[in-house]
């Protein structure tokens, strides 16, 4: 049985996201459908190790008189689930800190 953690509110949304390991590597693409005050989901091809921690990078939506900057954030990732077998899947973080 799983049992809900998050307490804050949770804001559905649709902004590109950038996703940078400490690994050397190449930089991963995703979207960030969800945000709330401690964390955020993320869709995405990359699979992350358990409690791994990297830097993800939000930009805001297109659209007229949009000029919000990104927002970068440090995170942990909570868990990660296969939504697409091999093709997408979801990761939930912690934002550890706001860097920008």
């Amino acid at each position: 049985m799983s049992r809900e953690q998050r307490t804050g509110r949770r804001i559905p949304i649709d902004c590109p996201a950038r996703i940078r390991t400490d690994a050397l590597g190449p930089t991963s693409y995703g979207t960030c459908i969800e945000l709330s005050v401690g964390g955020m989901t993320l869709r995405t091809i990359f699979v992350p190790l358990p409690g791994e921690e990297f830097e993800v990078t939000i930009r805001p939506p297109r659209g007229p008189g949009v000029t919000s900057p990104p927002m970068t954030a440090r995170v942990k990732v909570k868990r990660c689930h296969e939504m697409e077998r091999g093709k997408e899947y979801e990761i939930g973080v912690e934002i550890i800190k706001i860097l920008g």
